[in-house]
């Protein structure tokens, strides 16, 4: 197991300066979305908290539709690192990787407080279920894949304003294997999250009612 660790260790090299600023990132668009959510006319509330009890009631009821939640999480979860991914091979990608974190982190803390709205007090209970373990290593694979992605796309800027030529090759292979071990993580989060997190949260739903 080691062994194997050491070779993932070698193939995943950590940029720490790049990575920081990316979780910075990302835990200021939670923080936005969750404001945004909370500071919402009226209006806006009832139809977020509609939505919101029309799927809890679907949960809760047994009433999911999981082959279709499978298939909209998996083109919105694993299609959002593939894009990210393109937009490091692309000389502007590197334009485009951050306000698209930034709006991924930023729905993900409007879902969490509208959560908030719609159950009080107990919707912490249901947020922190809603988010952990799946959405925080979600997040984190996209923080690695957009670290990359910068630091890919950098290259080339560098290389073409330089006139430099360097090993496209070797970091492509580089590149190439953090797409698959993400695809591979991303995939497997998504099956909790279809099959397993509507489960949990009907349970507690019920409990906290």
């Amino acid at each position: 197991m080691k062994k194997y660790m050491d070779k993932l260790k070698a193939k995943i090299y950590f940029n720490t300066n790049l990575f920081v600023f990316l979780l910075v990132l990302v835990l200021v668009g939670v923080g936005a979305g969750a404001i945004l959510s909370l500071i919402l006319n009226e209006s806006d509330k009832k139809l977020v908290t509609e939505y919101l009890n029309n799927f809890m009631t679907s949960v809760s009821n047994g009433n999911f539709q999981f082959n279709i939640s499978f298939f909209n999480t998996m083109i919105f979860t694993l299609g959002f690192a593939l894009i990210i991914w393109i937009f490091g091979i692309s000389i502007v990608g590197i334009l485009l990787i951050l306000p698209f974190l930034f709006i991924k982190s930023f729905v993900l803390g409007f879902s969490i407080g509208s959560i908030l709205i719609n159950f009080k007090f107990k919707g912490v209970i249901v947020a922190l279920i809603y988010v952990v373990p799946h959405h925080v290593i979600n997040i984190l694979i996209y923080i690695l894949v957009s670290a990359y992605s910068i630091m890919i796309s950098y290259r080339l800027i560098s290389s073409m304003k330089c006139k430099k030529t360097f090993d496209f090759k070797v970091f492509m292979n580089r590149y190439t294997f953090i797409l698959e071990f993400s695809l591979l993580i991303l995939f497997a989060t998504s099956l909790y999250e279809v099959f397993i997190l509507p489960r949990l949260l009907g349970i507690v739903i019920n409990l906290i009612k």
